[in-house]
């Protein structure tokens, strides 16, 4: 979990040094910012709802933009399923992106644009204090890649959009075989696959 943490905040600290050193005083005082929040995956919960099979839980999504100009902004976008089945509290589908993306269009009350960059996934576990023990957090099912999104703003008063959000995810992800030993996953693989369990996201966005 600490290798994660660490991750993350080295790439939000390289990036942050990378657009202040593309830019003068006077610019960086002009740069403007965007927080959302919203449901990550409305699809896959609404096809839970009608299969019993299926146990997704509901998602969760914090999108943070920092825009350099009218049009080019950069992004960190975090999303995930919490659940809790004693003792074990879990993040399923965590998944952290970062990218770089453009608004191509804004016509009246409409924003569209799209943008690119690398993402990492895994499921997060931290199993439940009790007398004699010590907390663990462990995580599984890695992945990463690239991911691609488009996104459509919907202007619902000064400075507060509904956002639309379409991920599409491409990469290296761990999984296992379907044979279970001893109620434990006996064969671990690596593959190329997406990662689409919340695919479509809405949410509400506020300019800062």
């Amino acid at each position: 979990m600490k290798r994660i943490i660490y991750f993350i905040m080295l790439v939000l600290l390289l990036l942050n040094l990378r657009i202040f050193s593309q830019k003068s005083e006077d610019e960086i005082y002009s740069l403007s910012q965007s927080i959302s929040f919203g449901w990550s995956n409305p699809i896959s919960l609404t096809r839970s709802i009608l299969d019993p099979v299926q146990q997704e839980k509901i998602g969760f999504l914090i999108d943070y933009q920092l825009y350099n100009n009218d049009k080019n902004f950069y992004r960190a976008h975090v999303k995930f399923s919490p659940s809790y089945s004693k003792p074990t509290f879990t993040l399923n589908n965590f998944l952290i992106s970062f990218h770089k993306g453009k608004q191509i269009i804004q016509k009246d009350n409409f924003k569209f644009g799209h943008g690119l960059g690398p993402y990492f996934k895994c499921n997060i576990y931290r199993n439940q204090q009790s007398s004699g023990t010590q907390v663990f957090w462990s995580s599984d099912y890695f992945g990463f890649g690239a991911e691609y999104f488009i996104f459509l703003d919907y202007k619902i008063k000064e400075n507060l959009y509904f956002n639309f959000l379409l991920n599409i995810n491409f990469g290296l992800h761990q999984y296992y075989d379907a044979t279970i030993v001893n109620g434990i996953n006996s064969q671990e693989y690596w593959g190329i696959k997406t990662a689409n369990q919340q695919l479509i996201s809405l949410s509400l966005k506020k300019q800062l």
